[in-house]
Order: structure tokens, then sequence, then C-alpha cells
């Protein structure tokens, strides 16, 4: 145990890219010896207009989830965006999750000495989030085809899109039990970044929507973001005018 606790910590690199790319950044990441990487298939819930509005031809997406060491983070971040543009509105998302504990194994596999001297002797900062703003990963895991019901109240809130992802449950026997009333197993997992200053509005609009006591039986939770870029400034949510009082 002595020896790991001088390992550097790890962090969850999570990448979102429109479909076939994730290979692309999988490869990136194994280059620079990341090897624990995974890759999942996801579904961006932009609406018309946001998509219109950033010259995006996709919403099918690749979710590629890497494990890296926090001192080669800001190096990493820097090739991937330039590999893939994430800098250019729609081209991509890229942040880091801070890690509460992990496997034994992993940071003797990914933080070698001989392989942070690279990450180590690279001079050149990336500035990935505005040091005004913080942001936030919102998490819903709602029943299936109830997609549209989360996005709808979060964009009222202020979202622009997110990543769904399919899921199902195992074991949810017990939940029936323990909540009194019985649980779909297909599930959807959506995700939306957001800065801080609008978590808490959003979650709890899509809280009332789509919480577990509604039709979406909606779990709802909330992590924090460490690094991001390849999110914009939000766009507001348009109001109509009102009508002229009588």
């Amino acid at each position: 145990m002595t020896e790991l606790k001088r390992l550097e910590r790890l962090k969850l690199l999570v990448t979102i890219v429109d479909r076939d790319k994730g290979r692309a950044a999988a490869s990136l990441y194994r280059a620079e010896n990341l090897h624990l990487d995974y890759l999942c298939m996801g579904l961006g819930t932009a609406s018309s207009v946001i998509l219109d509005y950033f010259g995006l031809s996709e919403t099918e997406k690749d979710v590629v989830l890497t494990l890296a060491p926090v001192s080669r983070i800001p190096d990493i971040i820097r090739k991937c965006s330039e590999a893939f543009h994430l800098a250019s509105p729609g081209r991509g998302i890229l942040f880091t999750l801070p890690l509460s504990g992990i496997s034994g194994h992993a940071p003797q596999i990914l933080c070698r000495p001989e392989l942070l001297k690279s990450g180590h002797e690279k001079k050149k900062e990336v500035q990935t989030v505005e040091e005004t703003v913080q942001y936030d990963l919102i998490v819903a895991v709602v029943n299936r085809g109830c997609i549209n019901t989360v996005m709808d109240a979060a964009r009222d809130a202020g979202a622009r899109g997110g990543t769904a992802l399919h899921a199902r449950r195992v074991g949810f026997e017990d939940g029936e039990n323990l909540l009194g009333f019985s649980l779909q197993p297909e599930k959807e997992i959506v995700a939306i970044l957001t800065p801080r200053a609008q978590k808490q509005g959003m979650m709890q609009a899509i809280s009332r929507a789509a919480g577990l006591h509604s039709e979406a039986q909606g779990l709802l939770f909330s992590l924090p973001v460490d690094d991001m870029i390849g999110l914009q400034a939000p766009i507001q949510p348009t109001s109509e005018p009102e009508a002229p009082q009588k």
C-alpha cells in the first residue's frame, strides 16, 4: 500500500465525438500509453435549431471513457483538441471527472515513471475551463422513451443539449420492494454538461418533469467537472414576447 500511495492520482477522461470518431480518439489515447479505455454508443439530444446553429450534421455519438494520470491531462487535452478541432463549435466535448477510488492495478499500469516523464516535460499549458466558470455533469437515469421529457425540461432551464446512453437495470426486484412500485428494467442515461450556476435550477426542472414518482421514474444526480473543452458559452433560452396588458 505504501507504494500505491506514492503513485499519481487518476481522473476519468470523457470524450464525446461524432459516431465512428471514437476509435480514432481511443487510438490517440493508446498512442499516449493510456490503455484503459472504453467505447460506448451514445445519442446527441440537441434540438434541430441547436444543430443548425452549430452546423452539426450528426446526432449519433461515440463516448470514450479513459483513465489518465493528472499530470498528463493538459497535454492529452491539447492533442485531442488539435486532432478533433474541439475548439470549434459542434466538433465534440471533452471533460474530466475526479475519482474517489480505483482498483490498485490501474495506477501501477498508467503511472509508471517512464510514462509520466513526457507529461512533466511539457511546458505548454492548456486553458480548458474559464477561470470564472465551473461546470457540473447532470446525470438522469429514466425509463426508456423518456429522453425528450428530460431534455424539454432541461432546455427550459437553459441547457443546449446532452448525450443519451441506453442501459438496463439488473437486480431490479429489490428496488421494487424498497420503493413500493414497479420499475422498468430498460433505461436511458441522459448526461448534460452545465455551468454550475445553472445546475440547481436545471436539476429541479428535470426532477419536476421526470422525477422518481413521474412516468419517467428518473433518478437524478450531478458530478463535478474538473477540466472541460468543447462547450462554448450557453445559448440563452428564447421566450415569446409577453402580450400587452389591457
